[in-house]
């Protein structure tokens, strides 16, 4: 019973949520307000002037079957009813197109645009630890298919909750002037109707969230599909990754499929009781137009407008399914929306620039059961090259997303030229970092592009002296379009080893006073590795940098050389003076070359 309840809350919750999202459209939602209400007043007059025209007929039959051949149409009064009820029809169309215009072409696809804005604009708030821990598809299920539901099925719920609702009041009101009686027993089936609709609603609801969430999972596999295209293709994953895909479609199909079932029930149940209704109101019409209690005319309306009470109510049953859907959906994308953020410092402390930093007693992990840094010092002077060092998860990556306020420090403090870092905006804190990493990224772009991306408003001449630098310019003279030459999406019209040069390029136009980097030659040949080698040298020159390495032979002429093991720093000190010590960093290093031999 809890369960429930807190079911319904969360269905109240998320639906309030929804309209307090829609104020910038609020405009267009009075207007098909507006649009409702005349196609409601047009609904309710139809009844009245059908009745006329039916009163106006019958009383002409009755008196030719009591007076004979003397008998008097008249035909005046009915042809003005009849052009009437033509404008209202006419009218009707109009406004149903109208209405659809309003709320499906715009107001549903202005609230879907809206909300992907206000998602991308919260992307750029969250820590990088949700990123890391959450699948890209389901981030990218709650962005496209989510967004897209609410936005799709909007106008369905404005026009249930506005339309449906006027009409029901509108319908009760013109039932009971004609005849109580009748309009009770029509009325009597709305509870019963939207009881039978609630009561289905909380079971129906939990299928399309289990749904939803095998959507995320199959969004996805789907881009492990196509990001691992070729690792599929060389390991012959082909048949394992259509048996992942088969098996989630299928755990979707189960869950829409129950969801389906009962929602098909309702429509027939509904129907079911409106049916009962429009019988009774046929039987006791009958019974009361004999009676003369009410005319023909009454009775007709009175028939038309029990038939319009059942609309709204098969609406509901009709739409139902897409509501539920919009309110799971809409869970979805608000958790995501209510995600912790980074918080935001005020501080407008900015570092000098001159590269000092300082580890002091620095503890971090990812997980609490898990320490990983624990009683970190370190201290690198301005302009020093500290190459780090260790084996695979013994935290060298870790203290590079330390460094860049990527995660937060538990305890302890990063010092960047006497400023801690956690007392700094993180855009100020990146700002003054440069990187080059192993795991390059390139954007849909010209090379010219790509290279600019490291420096706001760089002139060409920037562009190209980097690309210099960094011994590129040699292969962008040879590409087809020089430096624009588009890179495609997959940047596979260009070798892993470019793709590396250019963001060393990108490097180097940016410029900053302390550089990172991250295997930064991992995807060149020995030769390139040389001449990028020799750049790096010139790169780093008079910069505090960072140099994360597997192979130990780039970083033998470091200032500092940091090896950490468990989180720990075990060794520190110059290439020469740990190989004398014939400690953990010989080791490493003798083990590197006797692979090779």
């Amino acid at each position: 019973m809890a369960k429930k309840e807190k079911n319904k809350n969360l269905t109240l919750k998320t639906l309030r949520r929804m309209f307090v999202d829609i104020k910038p459209i609020l405009g267009y939602l009075l207007l098909g307000l507006f649009i409702c209400s005349t196609s409601v007043i047009l609904a309710l007059i139809a009844p009245i002037v059908l009745g006329r025209i039916t009163d106006t007929i019958y009383a002409y039959w009755e008196s030719k079957q009591l007076i004979g051949g003397a008998a008097v149409l008249e035909k005046a009064a009915l042809f003005k009813d009849a052009i009437i009820l033509a404008i209202i029809y006419f009218g009707s169309g109009v406004v149903a197109v109208s209405n659809f215009i309003v709320m499906n072409n715009v107001v549903s696809k202005f609230y879907a645009c809206g909300m992907r804005i206000k998602m991308s604009d919260k992307i750029t708030r969250m820590p990088i630890k949700y990123v890391d821990k959450t699948p890209n598809g389901d981030i990218i299920s709650r962005m496209m298919s989510d967004v897209s539901q609410m936005g799709t099925s909007l106008h369905s719920i404005i026009y249930i909750l506005t339309y449906g609702f006027l009409q029901l009041i509108g319908v009760s009101i013109m039932m009971f002037r004609i005849n109580a009686l009748m309009a009770g027993l029509v009325i009597i089936i709305i509870p019963l109707s939207l009881f039978i609709t609630l009561l289905m609603a909380s079971k129906v609801e939990k299928y399309y969230d289990k749904a939803r969430k095998h959507i995320g999972k199959w969004y996805s596999i789907t881009e492990e599909d196509y990001s691992g295209f070729d690792t599929i293709k060389a390991f012959h994953l082909e048949a394992q990754q259509n048996e992942a895909q088969a098996q989630i479609a299928d755990d979707i199909c189960r869950e829409d499929r129950k969801a389906s079932t009962l929602v098909n029930k309702i429509q027939p149940i509904i129907s079911f009781t409106n049916t009962l209704a429009f019988a009774g109101i046929c039987v006791l019409g009958g019974y009361l137009t004999l009676q003369g209690t009410v005319t023909v005319g009454d009775m007709v309306a009175v028939l038309m407008y029990a038939r319009m009470v059942a609309d709204p109510l098969d609406t509901i049953a009709q739409n139902f399914g897409s509501m539920q859907r919009v309110f799971t959906s809409a869970r979805k994308v608000y958790d995501f929306l209510d995600e912790e953020e980074m918080t935001a410092n005020t501080s407008h402390e900015i570092p000098s620039g001159e590269g000092e930093v300082v580890f002091e007693d620095v503890n971090f992990s990812y997980s609490p059961d898990k320490p990983l840094i624990e009683d970190l010092n370190l201290h690198i002077k301005p302009g020093q090259k500290v190459a780090i060092v260790g084996p695979t998860g013994g935290g060298k990556t870790t203290i590079v997303n330390l460094l860049m306020r990527f995660y937060d420090v538990d305890s302890g403090r990063i010092l960047i030229d006497g400023i801690d870092s956690t007392k700094m905006d993180r855009s100020r804190v990146r700002d003054i970092f440069g990187m080059v990493l192993q795991d390059t990224w390139l954007f849909s772009g010209t090379i010219y592009e790509n290279i600019a991306y490291g420096k706001e408003n760089a002139t060409k001449q920037e562009v190209m002296e980097a690309a210099e630098s960094a011994r590129i310019d040699y292969f962008i003279d040879t590409m087809p379009n020089g430096y624009d030459t588009v890179i495609n999406e997959e940047t596979s019209n260009i070798s892993a080893g470019q793709k590396q040069m250019l963001t060393i390029a990108r490097a180097y136009l940016a410029n900053k006073p302390i550089l990172i980097l991250d295997e930064a030659t991992s995807n060149v040949d020995t030769r390139t590795e040389l001449l990028i080698q020799e750049t790096m040298d010139k790169l780093v020159k008079g910069k505090t940098s960072f140099v994360i390495a597997h192979r130990l032979s780039t970083i033998v002429n470091s200032d500092i050389i940091v090896v950490v093991d468990n989180g720990h720093i075990v060794e520190t000190g110059t290439h020469h003076e740990l190989m004398a010590r014939n400690g953990f960093y010989t080791e490493i290093y003798n083990s590197q070359y006797d692979l090779l031999r």
